[in-house]
């Protein structure tokens, strides 16, 4: 049954101030999103634990809604947003796993693939803004909601010596199903990001629109 509009073309939300429950869902579900930085046209892709903190939990600091993330400084993907703000997050709750003739078969194998396809519904590509976090008393808030939302084993890159916070800020948002079904969201007043709409002639690809 699609989780999203029964359609395969792109659906678009409404443009209110908070995004669309399925991806709040599964931010709150997950643990790891995807962190796609950029510098000059060469694009780096992190594996992040975070933190979802919804609007009005992140006062005095941030109004809305905040992903959370840390990360040293002696990394790319801090250099990159020092540089260039603009970040991409890819957040999921699908459940996969590679299948060999070595694993379970019959029954076995048809009651896995039943479970898993049970637990899996989104996929959400997330547009925004990030900000490292250069004030002690902000930096210490989000730590301690970042702390406090993952596991112990997370401490080493939350809290340890020469780590950075850095505030992500959400304003498009893309989400698809298992049936392709799509949900194409944005923050009023926000700056849209480049749709692949045509391709000329020569092969050249034109690029307008909304996320």
């Amino acid at each position: 049954m699609p989780i999203l509009a029964d359609a395969h073309e792109p659906v678009e939300a409404d443009e209110d101030s908070s995004l669309p429950e399925e991806v709040i869902s599964c931010l709150k579900s997950s643990r790891f999103l995807q962190l796609g930085t950029s510098y000059r046209d060469y694009p780096h892709v992190s594996l992040m634990n975070y933190t979802y903190i919804p609007k009005g939990d992140a006062t005095p600091y941030e109004e809305g809604a905040v992903i959370v993330m840390t990360s040293e400084r002696q990394t790319k993907k801090f250099f990159n947003i020092s540089a260039n703000s603009r970040v991409s997050i890819l957040v999921h709750d699908w459940v996969s796993k590679q299948t060999t003739n070595d694993g379970p078969q019959g029954l076995t194998q048809f009651l896995l693939s039943m479970n898993q396809a049970e637990l899996s519904s989104i996929s959400a590509t997330l547009n925004g803004r990030a900000r490292i976090v250069d004030d002690e008393a902000e930096e210490k808030f989000f730590k301690e909601k970042h702390l406090a939302s993952n596991p112990a084993d997370a401490r080493l890159f939350i809290d340890a010596e020469n780590v950075a916070v850095i505030v992500v800020k959400v304003s498009s948002a893309r989400v698809a199903d298992l049936d392709n079904n799509v949900v194409r969201w944005r923050k009023p007043g926000s700056e849209s990001t480049p749709q692949l709409s045509s391709v000329g002639a020569n092969g050249t690809s034109y690029a307008n629109g909304t996320i």
